[in-house]
């Protein structure tokens, strides 16, 4: 039978249950409700559960926590240990693994080593080209200099012929250190550039008239196609060393026969001004090499007599850039390059 209810008059509640014996008879089973006290509820029902999934959470958090911790120390420790080893003169690329944050930070530190590895380079190769490029004039200029005063060259003719040895030398010494001069002064940003307005075609017609006999002396015809008047806002004599340049290696480099063409576009607040000829070309792997110091792409010519030393495409650059502008090059091999450089205009005439 079912249990039920009762409260009597003090309010104590009672579970009875009736259960007949014959027609007549019945049997009044009665019992106090028991009361649960709430701790003892909270304790069986609640608190032993929770401490269960709290010890299992617990555990369950230091694992994850754990791999977590590994998951991302061990790049953190790769990029510590590649500073270090950067900081002792050796690169060593990071593989990019772990959390997007530290992936980033990784691919960041590659990029930072990789320039630093390159920058490197460059300053030991600048170095060594220095060193090149002065010890060929002071070795001449010390010799001669040296048989003057063992008298080894006596008559008029040796005089002379040593004086002009020394005087060659030392001039091209001077135009070296004139050179690393301002390309230092150029790239730092403190070169003196006196900026006026210049009418582009203009300068550029007078550069392509400076270069007409050696053009037709090489016999390389030199073509003039220019594009609107673009007023620039730049150094004049600054620009034309930079075309001068430009100009004169196309014209070394062009075969008897060949054509240098010099013309001007305007393009969205720019011209763009370009040198183009039908020489040898320059390899694709040099487009990008060409513009640093003491880079020739003609390696026989280096150390020979009255080639440069490989600084006017790098001081051509600092200059357009100081300018607000780039410069770059388009070449294939056999069939000629063409330098595009690209200044800002301040209005059409």
């Amino acid at each position: 039978n079912k249990a039920l209810i009762y409260r009597d008059n003090k309010g104590v509640e009672w579970f009875y249950t009736v259960t007949p014996v014959d027609k007549r008879y019945y049997i009044l089973t009665a019992i106090p409700r028991p009361l649960l006290p709430l701790r003892a509820l909270l304790q069986n029902e609640f608190l032993r559960p929770l401490i269960q999934v709290g010890i299992l959470a617990i555990i369950f958090a230091f694992f994850i926590s754990w791999i977590m911790a590994k998951w991302i120390a061990r790049p953190l420790q790769r990029v510590a240990l590649s500073a270090k080893a950067l900081a002792g003169g050796k690169y060593q690329r990071i593989p990019l693994e772990g959390p997007v944050e530290v992936r980033q930070l990784a691919e960041t530190f590659n990029e930072m080593g990789h320039r630093v590895q390159v920058s490197a380079q460059s300053q030991r190769d600048f170095v060594a080209n220095v060193s090149h490029e002065l010890k060929t004039p002071l070795t001449s200029i010390q010799g001669f200099t040296q048989a003057i005063l063992d008298g080894t060259v006596r008559t008029k003719e040796e005089l002379l012929k040593a004086h002009k040895v020394i005087l060659r030398e030392t001039s091209r010494l001077h135009r070296l250190v004139d050179d690393l001069l301002t390309l230092a002064r150029l790239e730092a940003g403190t070169a003196d550039l006196q900026k006026t307005d210049i009418a582009l075609n203009e300068l550029l017609k007078n550069m392509a008239d400076k270069f007409l006999l050696q053009a037709k002396k090489m016999g390389v015809e030199l073509i003039e196609d220019f594009n609107g008047e673009a007023i620039i806002h730049a150094d004049g004599d600054r620009l034309a060393q930079v075309f001068t340049n430009l100009i004169d290696n196309a014209i070394k480099y062009t075969e008897k026969g060949g054509c240098i063409t010099l013309s001007t576009k305007l393009a969205d607040g720019f011209v763009l001004v370009s040198v183009k000829d039908t020489g040898i070309g320059i390899p694709l792997k040099e487009h990008k090499r060409i513009f640093e110091r003491f880079y020739q792409v003609d390696k026989s010519r280096k150390g020979g007599v009255g080639r440069g030393v490989g600084l006017g495409l790098s001081i051509a650059k600092q200059i357009i850039l100081s300018h607000g502008g780039d410069i770059w090059v388009e070449s294939t091999p056999n069939k000629g390059s063409n330098f595009v450089v690209k200044i800002p205009f301040q209005y059409i005439k």
